[in-house]
C-alpha cells in the first residue's frame, strides 16, 4: 500500500479508516473561447472529522484547443502537479467534451500522470468527471488511479446541484468509492459550493469550494 496517500484519495481512504474503526473538481472545465485565453482557479477547504482540515489548488489556463492546468495538494500532500492536454468538443442541443493530458507529479510524490476529464450536456442536465492514473517513479506499491464525478440538474442558470463521488484504487486493492451530495451558486466571476460525502454516516466529510473564472 502507498505510503504517501493522494490528497483527493488520501481523504476517501481516510474516510475509510474512519468507517472501519467506528465500523474528494472542480469544478467543471470552463469551455475556453476559440481565439482568446481565458482562465480559472479553484481553491478546495476540506474538513475532515479527526484530521487535520486541509486544501487543494487548482489553476486552469486555455487557449483555442490547448488546455494547461496546475494542482497543489491534489495528489499527494505538499506536492505540485502540472498538465497539458487537447481539448476535443462537439457542439448541438448534445455538447460533448473531452481532454486527455498528460503531467508531471513532483513533491512528496514524484511521477508522472495521464488523465482526462469529460463532460456531456444537454439542457439542464450535466455530467463531468476527471481520471488520472500517477505512476511514482519510486515505488509501483504508490501507483494510484483515482476519478472525480458530478451529475448535476442546473433548475436556474445560476444554481448547479446534483450528485457526486469518487473512486480510488491503491496498487493491488480494489476501488474504494465515495459518494455525496453538492450545490454550487455562480455570481459574477466567482462559483461557490459544498460538496458533503458519506451524508450523516461517521465517515462523513464536508468540501468548501471557490472558482474564479476570469
Amino acid at each position: 500500500m502507498a505510503t504517501n496517500f493522494p490528497l483527493r484519495p488520501f481523504i476517501a481512504i481516510s474516510s475509510l479508516k474512519l468507517l472501519c474503526c467506528s465500523a474528494i473538481a472542480q469544478q467543471q472545465v470552463p469551455a475556453a473561447p476559440d481565439s482568446t485565453w481565458s482562465f480559472s482557479a479553484s481553491g478546495y477547504y476540506y474538513f475532515i472529522p479527526d484530521e487535520k482540515n486541509t486544501y487543494t489548488f487548482i489553476g486552469t489556463a486555455d487557449y483555442k484547443k490547448i488546455h494547461l492546468e496546475t494542482r497543489y495538494n491534489y495528489e499527494d500532500q505538499n506536492t505540485g502537479s502540472v498538465f497539458a492536454g487537447w481539448r476535443f468538443k462537439t457542439k448541438g442541443k448534445v455538447q460533448f467534451e473531452a481532454i486527455p493530458m498528460m503531467g508531471i507529479v513532483f513533491g512528496n510524490t514524484n511521477g508522472i500522470a495521464p488523465g482526462v476529464e469529460l463532460s456531456l450536456a444537454y439542457y439542464k442536465f450535466d455530467y463531468y468527471s476527471e481520471t488520472e492514473y500517477v505512476i511514482d517513479f519510486s515505488r509501483n506499491e504508490n501507483n494510484f488511479l483515482y476519478t472525480w464525478g458530478e451529475i448535476a440538474f442546473s433548475p436556474i442558470e445560476a444554481l448547479r446541484t446534483g450528485i457526486s463521488y469518487q473512486r480510488t484504487r491503491l496498487y493491488q486493492t480494489s476501488f474504494d468509492t465515495q459518494r455525496g451530495i453538492f450545490a454550487e451558486y455562480s455570481f459574477w466571476k466567482l462559483t461557490a459550493g459544498v460538496f458533503y460525502f458519506n451524508p450523516f454516516s461517521s465517515s462523513e466529510l464536508a468540501t468548501a469550494t471557490l472558482t474564479f473564472d476570469f
